[in-house]
């Protein structure tokens, strides 16, 4: 990690928005522009602007702690990215913890995409997982938690603009309602010292209530006639009391009666409930209660704890005169909850303020902050307190005057040791809970925090009711994202007061085990024992074990690996007693017996997980009373045979059996497990079929993928919405599928038995995936006779289906289709005509159809179409695809390695996606004034020529010209441009490989402007094939400019073009050629064609000499007639294909198959 700046480079290293997003056409595009409309509205934000990542993850986390608001921009790449992944739990982090605020940006995503760990996204990031499966939980628990935050589609807006326009909004927004920049900056300028310590820390501090006070006084009116009662909320320490009394200073002389009562808590302790009143009267001219309620009060009542505070100063509102403001400070929500307040929670310190805060007592006497590792250990510090300005306080003076060693020891020990006077404080509150919620308390800080909160409810005591929401209501808890969370000041409080209870700190239970520490443990109620550090193991010993642990108490065991769970070293005796009947969590890696000793009784177990298990064959031998029991974890149990053990958890939720490739065979009573939701068994080899007759009624997920011996499949379940059944050896459905109404996704990926599909498919109303790559032995689909209204993806690639959808697309079954994936299809030789019936239909994939000789009419929305390595590709249809006058889509259509493309097709290729931008640009001429740019179109294909319709020409990778100055009057509103590649046998060896262009544009102002565009990028989406490049291609593309600054008159165009991946291979591709052209818009708004026809097509490579070549025809000014054109262009204004579509959404759909 960098080192964390000084005071007076704070301001300098404060950013205002952290952006986070994957992908280099998203970079490139959607994030240039937002870049620049950040720099326009003059908002400070972060981006690491390298192509790779150029900083340690860490100095990235800094970045997001200096920062007041995240944006996590969602798109299909960032489910791909370890790092961006990593990033969001940090944001997620500091969210949590009040320090920053989260606006999700979903790009061509949805939240559900997001946030669900079962569709497209969530099997990306399970795929990234793989590598360190523990990562798995936090990443989906942060995009869970992000997808809950209100965040903004791409899909609600009509175009990027709109999308951009409301981003900069919601910022502003924000950044309004927080804290800003301006006081850091006036602290910088005049710099705390140790010598002026009290002045400056009362202004720091109420520069940061001034905020504060502002929110609560938008939450009451002074001239409303209406009684207000507003309570102020949150945690000790948090400034509650000094926000209220600032308040009761700022406004108390609005009313002629008014007062504050403060330490209500403390003084009802004392001296008892009627000393309130004596309180309420003291240095008032009123001595009569009555009198005073007669009239309008302006009062704050300050630490209330119970109901009865209320009840005997105000009787529940009956005695408030209307017109009154009351303003409470509680740490209980529930106390006030009958007086139906309006709730002001008081947000945690921003990191500057709270750095500021710390540094100002744990620097005081003259110690340096900036020296030495004072600035890294100063940060951890602020993050673990959490924005709290007592913890601040308070860990400041404790470390003020000691060492960096000191500051580090202290910093080690910070989650199990209390500051003595914060835990005073917290004691206050932790001492007015019952007994039930005292214990759920030290249960979650000790072991559950950050679980999902249905989980913790089950775990905790079932007579407990509703004990985690009162601990909610007195902020010892919160939920978030359907997580329970914890300040980490309560925590290391709640592992301290217990710790003889309640052993967290591997340390101290290592050491107890290995007899070098003697500790009571008689009483001990949960063990979590992580084993990561230990290099030699840590013996058991059968006898002392039990004797260590009394049976009665330990409710909750855990030893396992944080970092590699399979090789958790605790090793057991042959026979080891196992005792403990109140056991509710077992969690054990790399479990070292065959089974769980015969003495160990479940009836109290909820969650069991014995993963990553080298010679377990059964869980245990008898079949015993399960009641309870809800969650099962026998993954990796590579030995595992029996299951029968659980025959009786009839309560049963989830069961993983991920990995057990021994496991031939399920119980046949399973189906006594009426509440089974969820049941992975993934490489389960040699597992061949379920029961018979197995009915788990409310199963909504099950993973059968890379069971290789799985051979039939029967209904289980109609409530099914997710089933996996990729990498099985079954030959086909049964019929009863149709039963399946609730299925939203079949995968039947690589089922290379599959030989057919049940008629009765149009059935699955609800079906909107269907995967069917690899299954090489399907030769027909099943009729459509009723429109599947939900089916978006319908993936045949590598499938033997001879004339694909022909049936299904004139019945219209098919209509809804979005994604159609036909690629590595021998038996392919054209596509039908009535494919052009799809209507909706955005992305299609025709790579490796080596027999594919024709392609008709495609469907009239197409976006994308890949037909790379179609090497019988011959012809095309005139034209290409129907055009849509309303069309707005950018498009891109891909033909490399067609080498049989004839001359004709291309120029139809190219003629089509011409006419398709004129009809976009003509949209986007209409709707999207204002526009930064936009990029409209695409294409690529064999050939060595630049067309002849580009105006200007060069050899080599960069081209020079000046403008000519009459483009004024016609409008200047985009660039074509197209670049020769020479790829000499080019293996592409990752997803990065682009041609890229670099265009700086001077215009008559003498000021330039920059660009970067993608003409075209290659990609392969699966592992079965290496994409090869076997000769020189040609990619053509159009970008629109419609801001107000480009329309600025260029007077010099600058262009170099560059092939890029990232990979030493890039010197395998040169650039040979290249062109651009300007295009100008007339006075109506029209785009202009060229004056002839054919100068739009591309010239046969027959050998022409490039100056034939490169000559540019020229326009006799008159029409087909003779007669002169009113609206001709001058030379150099042609209209021309339009460049690479916004290459984030192009992403997306070219690794529509990488998605699964």
């Amino acid at each position: 990690m960098a080192d964390f700046p000084s005071s007076s480079q704070v301001v300098s290293k404060q950013w205002q928005v952290f952006i986070s997003f994957s992908g280099q056409d998203l970079r490139n595009n959607f994030i240039s522009h937002l870049e620049g409309a950040f720099k326009q509205a003059e908002i400070n934000y972060y981006i690491d602007n390298k192509e790779t990542p150029s900083e340690s993850q860490n100095v990235i986390f800094t970045r997001i702690q200096q920062s007041q608001i995240a944006l996590p921009i969602f798109s299909s790449q960032y489910a791909e990215s370890k790092w961006c992944l990593n990033e969001l739990v940090e944001v997620m982090k500091q969210a949590k913890q009040g320090k920053l605020r989260v606006i999700p940006i979903f790009f061509n995503v949805t939240p559900k995409d997001v946030g669900s760990p079962y569709g497209s996204f969530g099997c990306k990031v399970y795929v990234e997982s793989q590598h360190n499966p523990s990562s798995l939980p936090i990443w989906t628990a942060a995009l869970k938690s992000a997808t809950g935050n209100i965040g903004l589609l791409l899909k609600n807006y009509s175009n990027e603009r709109l999308l951009i326009q409301e981003i900069v909004s919601s910022v502003k927004e924000v950044l309004d309602r927080l804290p800003s920049l301006h006081n850091v900056i006036s602290r910088e300028i005049s710099p705390v010292t140790s010598g002026s310590s009290s002045s400056s820390e009362k202004s720091l501090f109420d520069d940061a209530m001034n905020h504060r006070i502002k929110q609560l006084a938008e939450m009451i009116d002074f001239s409303c006639d209406q009684t207000q009662i507003v309570g102020i909320v949150g945690m000790p320490g948090i400034g509650k009391t000094t926000l209220a009394k600032m308040y009761f200073d700022n406004y108390s002389d609005r009313y002629v009666f008014n007062k504050i009562i403060s330490n209500i808590r403390e003084m009802v302790q004392l001296r008892g409930h009627h000393y309130l009143e004596s309180e309420l009267l003291k240095g008032q001219e009123l001595n009569d209660e009555a009198k005073i309620f007669s009239k309008k009060i302006f009062l704050v009542l300050d630490d209330v704890s119970q109901k009865k505070h209320i009840e005997f100063l105000l009787h529940n509102r009956r005695r408030i005169r209307k017109g009154s403001k009351i303003v409470i400070t509680t740490r209980d929500k529930s106390s006030i909850a009958e007086l139906f307040p309006e709730i002001y929670v008081v947000p945690p310190m921003n990191d500057t303020d709270a750095w500021q805060l710390f540094k100002d007592h744990a620097f005081k006497g003259g110690v340096s902050s900036t020296t030495g590792n004072f600035p890294k250990l100063t940060q951890k510090f602020v993050d673990y307190a959490g924005g709290n300005p007592l913890a601040l306080v308070e860990l400041g003076k404790e470390l003020n005057g000691k060492d960096e060693a000191e500051w580090a020891t202290r910093l080690e020990n910070l989650p199990y040791k209390c500051n003595v006077n914060i835990s005073r404080e917290l004691r206050i509150s932790y001492e007015e809970l019952t007994v039930q919620q005292k214990d759920a308390f030290l249960d979650i800080a000790c072991f559950f925090r950050s679980e999902e909160e249905n989980y913790v409810k089950c775990l905790l005591d079932s007579e407990c009711g509703d004990v985690v929401k009162k601990l909610a209501e007195k902020f010892f808890v919160c939920i978030s994202g359907g997580k329970i969370e914890m300040h980490n000041l309560l925590c290391a409080f709640g592992k301290e007061i217990r710790s003889g209870e309640r052993m967290c700190d591997h340390r101290k239970t290592t050491a107890i085990l290995r007899d070098a520490v003697q500790q009571e443990t008689k009483y001990v109620r949960g063990i979590f024992l992580d084993t990561c550090t230990e290099t030699k193991g840590i013996p058991v010993d059968r006898e002392r074990f039990t004797e260590k642990f009394n049976p009665m108490n330990l409710r909750y065991l855990k030893i396992y690996d944080s970092h590699f769970p399979e090789n958790c070293k605790v090793y057991l005796p042959e026979r080891l007693d196992f005792p403990f009947e109140k056991i509710r969590y077992l969690h054990w890696d790399n479990f070292d017996l065959e089974e769980l000793p015969s003495d160990f009784n479940p009836k109290n177990l909820i969650d069991l997980r014995l993963p990553y298990n080298k010679k377990i064959e059964r869980v245990w031998g008898a079949v015993k009373e399960l009641p309870r029991l809800k969650w099962v974890d026998l993954s990796h149990s590579t030995k595992l045979t029996d299951l029968s053990a659980l025959s009786k958890a009839f309560d049963l939720r989830r069961l993983n059996l991920k990995g057990c490739t021994s496991l031939e065979k399920l119980p046949e009573d399973m189906g006594n497990m009426k509440k089974l939701v969820f049941l992975n068994l993934r490489g389960c080899t040699t597992l061949s079929s379920l029961p018979e007759k197995l009915n788990l009624i409310s199963l909504n997920t099950i993973i059968l993928s890379g069971c290789s011996s799985f051979n039939k499949f029967e209904l289980i379940s109609n409530n099914l919405e997710f089933l996996h059944l990729d990498g099985t050896i079954i030959s086909t459905l049964p019929p009863t599928i149709q039963n399946f109404k609730k299925l939203v996704l079949l995968n039947l990926k690589n089922c290379t038995m599959l030989e057919s599909l049940p008629d009765c498919l149009d059935k699955l109303k609800a079906l909107e995936e269907l995967m069917l790559s690899g299954c090489s032995r399907l030769r027909t689909f099943p009729k459509i006779k009723v429109t599947m209204e939900n089916l978006q993806i319908l993936l045949l690639d590598g499938t033997s289906v001879e004339k694909p959808l022909q049936d299904q697309l004139e019945m219209n079954g098919l209509s809804m289709l979005r994604r159609l994936c036909l690629s590595r299809n021998d038996m392919i030789k054209s596509l039908q005509p009535c494919i052009s019936k799809l209507y909706n239909l955005q992305w299609m994939d025709l790579r490796y159809c080596k027999n594919l000789t024709s392609l008709l009419t495609l469907p009239p929305n197409l976006q994308y179409l890949n037909a790379h390595g179609c090497i019988s590709l011959k012809t095309v249809a005139s034209p290409l695809a129907l055009l849509l006058p309303t069309e707005k889509g950018p498009s891109s259509f891909i033909f490399t390695n067609c080498e049989k493309l004839e001359h004709v097709a291309k120029n139809e290729i190219i003629c089509y996606v011409h006419n398709k931008t004129r009809i976009s640009s003509d949209a986007l001429n209409r709707h999207n004034k204002g526009l930064a740019f936009e990029t409209l179109a695409a294409t690529c294909f064999p050939g060595s020529v630049v067309p002849a319709w580009f105006d200007n020409k060069a050899s080599g990778a960069v081209l020079e010209r000046e403008l000519p100055p009459y483009l004024r009057d016609n409008g200047f509103v985009g660039i074509a441009l197209c670049a020769v590649v020479s790829f000499k046998n080019y293996k592409i060896q990752n997803n990065n490989f682009m041609v890229k262009c670099i265009c700086e544009l001077n215009n008559v102002e003498k000021s330039s402007s920059f660009f970067n565009f993608h003409i075209g990028d290659l990609s392969e989406t699966d592992n079965q094939q290496q994409c090869r490049i076997k000769s020189t291609h040609v990619f053509i593309g159009f970008t629109s400019l419609f801001n107000g600054e480009m329309r600025r008159v260029p007077t010099k165009a600058s262009i170099r073009f560059e092939v890029t991946d990232g990979t030493s291979e890039d010197a395998k591709c040169e650039v040979l050629k290249c062109g651009f052209s300007l295009v100008c818009e007339s006075d109506n708004g029209s785009w202009h064609a060229n004056a002839e026809a054919n100068q739009l097509v591309c010239e046969p490579d027959n050998g022409v000499s490039d100056a034939k070549a490169d000559a540019v025809p020229k326009d006799n000014g008159s029409g087909a007639d003779g007669s002169s054109r009113g609206d001709e262009l001058r030379p150099g204004e042609s209209i021309f294909v339009r460049l690479w579509g916004r290459t984030s959404f192009f992403d997306q759909l070219r690794r529509g198959l990488r998605l699964y």
